[in-house]
């Protein structure tokens, strides 16, 4: 499942691509594309709304929960989306996500070529990522050509997609990935995208987990996320709050895993009227997402999963290589909805973040148990890196979607690769001969 959306005209006709809807001149709609920039979207990652006049998105159907064996629905997953590939790619980068797609693409090869890619990123550590690639291929005896990207050197301009910006932080860099794979005759370009979204363990899960793991592997549970978000008093906090009616126990969730969404404020580098647009846009998405929960009757756990997984953005490939996450097929999809929340953790595992991956740990040979990464790798001074594209948007500013002004002494990274990619997104649209449009 590709998570890619269909676009939808007046008429009812539908697409994959919304120019084919837009009719003979197309316009962008730059309130849509002022939304990317609201709070929610901002750090979920997600498209809000067509970038065109007179298209709306439809939302790819997420598939009904369906319980079964997760590496069984991985296997199958991957050599499903193998099949038809003389030659599987994937993209590594030295955490356990990629290296479980990666034994999965060898083991469904049966013979076949199969190529490892990695962009030597330098983690916030001092760890080179190609490195821990190195040592997991070596340990594991894992057959994979592998191909070294280095960040600085290998970049590429990625497709343009009709479909909106891209949301990757690294869309250079990946695309360098994809064009040398296509160089290299990848027929199928795999990542672990999604898989912390829809496996890792929820906040405010020690109930979740006491009653599939037992008092003690709960009080673990409770330790290792003692020190991330609401913490301690936030799991202590969850568990009173089923006793709360549905829609305070949801505004008191809410409240406690984002304290910053509860009145959101789009940000200064948007101008007028585009940042107020977006404001109002977040607030009333914040009240659906409540209403939401409260509606279901979720537990903060159960709610926090649903906000970590959806709404869930796929990213168009980022070159001619058609590019997929078995996580995100629907086969495993079902199978990882239907998991109790208490199984995502495992308390036997050697670190905090394994026990924490658990069902990642699980897709893995018990072989590799000894030499998997103990902590998770962290990026954010490449990332920091990368933003400074989004320090100078004149097609954007000149538009009037933003402010040059705060746009020059914007120093959040998050805010500034959004920027980039919005403007490297409509230089895209110009080249199409798409009129810029209002709202």
């Amino acid at each position: 499942m590709s998570l890619l959306p269909l676009f939808e005209d007046g008429a009812g006709r539908r697409s994959a691509d919304p120019l084919a809807l837009a009719g003979p001149a197309p316009a962008c709609d730059l309130e849509a594309l002022a939304l990317l920039l609201a709070p929610p979207a901002l750090l979920g990652e997600f498209v809000p709304r067509s970038p065109w006049k007179g298209v709306e998105r439809v939302p790819g159907e997420i598939p009904q929960a369906l319980p079964g064996s997760l590496p069984r629905a991985f296997s199958r997953a991957v050599t499903t989306m193998t099949a038809d590939a003389g030659v599987i790619g994937v993209l590594v980068s030295g955490g356990l996500d990629s290296l479980a797609v990666l034994v999965h693409a060898l083991r469904a090869a049966r013979g076949r070529r199969v190529i490892a890619f990695t962009t030597d990123l330098t983690d916030d550590a001092g760890a080179s990522a190609a490195e821990v690639v190195r040592r997991l291929l070596a340990a594991l005896a894992l057959p994979a050509e592998l191909v070294v990207l280095d960040p600085a050197r290998d970049r590429a301009e990625p497709v343009w997609s009709p479909a909106g910006p891209r949301l990757d932080a690294l869309p250079e860099a990946n695309a360098a990935a994809a064009d040398r794979a296509a160089e290299l005759g990848v027929q199928v370009l795999l990542s672990g995208d999604g898989a912390d979204e829809l496996l890792g363990v929820p906040r405010f899960a020690t109930a979740a987990v006491a009653a599939r793991r037992g008092l003690r592997a709960a009080a673990r549970y409770a330790a290792d996320v003692a020190a991330s978000g609401p913490g301690l008093p936030g799991e202590v906090a969850a568990v009173g709050a089923r006793l709360l009616p549905r829609g305070v126990r949801a505004r008191a969730y809410w409240a406690a895993n984002w304290p910053a969404w509860c009145d959101p404020v789009a940000p200064a580098v948007l101008a007028e009227p585009y940042r107020s647009a977006a404001t109002t846009w977040a607030r009333q998405w914040v009240d659906t997402q409540i209403a939401t929960h409260a509606g279901a009757g979720r537990s903060w756990a159960e709610a926090d999963a649903q906000d970590a997984a959806f709404p869930r953005e796929a990213i168009p490939p980022a070159g001619v290589v058609p590019e997929a996450s078995p996580f995100l097929h629907e086969t495993f999809l079902a199978a990882a909805l239907a998991l109790p929340l208490g199984d995502r953790y495992h308390p036997g595992l050697p670190s905090g973040y394994l026990r924490c991956k658990a069902q990642v740990v699980r897709l893995l040979p018990a072989r590799a148990l000894p030499v998997l990464p103990r902590r998770k790798q962290y990026f954010k001074a490449a990332l920091a890196e990368a933003s400074a594209a989004g320090c100078q948007a004149p097609r954007c500013v000149e538009a009037g979607l933003l402010d040059g002004d705060a746009l020059a002494v914007e120093t959040d990274p998050a805010v500034l690769l959004v920027v980039a990619a919005l403007e490297r997104w409509l230089a895209g649209a110009e080249n199409k001969a798409a009129a810029v449009a209002a709202g």
